[in-house]
C-alpha cells in the first residue's frame, strides 16, 4: 500500500518538477531557433507533418512551437504516462503506443490525425532503441500517406548527458541553446524503406550536427 502511495505521488509531483524545470529553462536560456520556416511553410499550406527527432533530444519539444496542437507518440510503459503528464501540462496531446505495446492503434491514431491535417511528433529510435537508430514505422507512415517528415535537434552550451541507453541530453538553465529544424523529407512510394530510414538519420544527425555548431560559434 505504501509503495502504491508513493507510485500515486510520483506521478502527480514528478511531472510537475519537470515542467517548473522546462520554464526556468525558457526563461533563463538563450534560444535560438533555425530553420523555423519549414514548418511555417508547412502549416500556411495545410499540410499535416510529422517531427522527428532523436530520443535523447526529445526534451525541448514542449518550449517549442507552443501554439501548435502538436500529438506527441509516447509508449505505454511507466516512464511513458510520466513523459505523456508533462506533455499534457504544456497543452500537448498524447498517442499512446509503441512498437512492443499498443502499436497498431497507436498507428491508427496518428494516422487520423496526419489525414485531419494534424501534427504527429515521434521519436525514430525510441523507446528503447537501439540509440540513434531509425525504425521503419515513421517512414512507412510517411509514404502511406505521403507526408512529410521535419526533422529537429537541439543542443545547448551547458548540459547534463546522462548514462542512459539514448545519452539523454538536458540543458542547465542559463546556457546557450539551439533548436534546429531541418527541410522536410518526402518519402516517395518507390523508395525502399531501407533507403528512406537511412535518409532520415542523416537529416536527423545532420539537424544535430548544426545544433552543435551553432552552439559553439555563438
Amino acid at each position: 500500500m505504501i509503495k502504491t502511495c508513493l507510485d500515486k505521488t510520483a506521478l502527480v509531483v514528478l511531472p510537475r518538477i519537470v515542467w517548473a524545470y522546462l520554464w526556468i529553462i525558457s526563461l533563463t536560456c538563450t534560444l535560438k531557433v533555425y530553420g523555423s520556416e519549414y514548418p511555417d511553410e508547412l502549416r500556411k499550406k495545410n499540410i499535416g507533418f510529422i517531427y522527428a527527432f532523436w530520443h535523447n533530444r526529445q526534451i525541448i519539444l514542449p518550449i517549442v512551437r507552443r501554439d501548435e496542437p502538436i500529438h506527441c507518440l509516447i509508449s505505454s510503459s511507466r516512464d511513458g504516462e510520466y513523459i505523456s503528464r508533462v506533455a499534457a501540462l504544456f497543452g500537448r496531446a498524447s498517442i499512446r503506443g509503441s512498437t512492443t505495446r499498443g502499436g497498431f492503434e497507436a498507428m491508427k491514431q496518428m494516422m487520423r490525425v496526419l489525414e485531419s491535417k494534424g501534427i504527429v511528433a515521434v521519436t525514430p529510435d525510441g523507446p528503447l532503441g537501439p540509440a540513434l537508430q531509425v525504425k521503419p514505422g515513421v517512414v512507412q507512415m510517411s509514404q502511406a500517406l505521403d507526408c512529410p517528415i521535419v526533422p529537429i535537434s537541439f543542443d545547448a552550451s551547458n548540459k547534463k548527458v546522462f548514462a542512459s541507453w539514448d545519452r539523454f541530453n538536458l540543458p542547465y538553465p542559463m546556457s546557450k541553446v539551439a533548436i534546429v529544424f531541418g527541410e522536410p523529407l518526402t518519402i516517395t512510394r518507390s523508395e525502399s524503406v531501407e533507403a528512406a530510414c537511412g535518409r532520415l538519420k542523416l537529416a536527423l544527425d545532420e539537424v544535430t550536427e548544426v545544433a552543435t555548431q551553432k552552439v559553439l560559434n555563438s
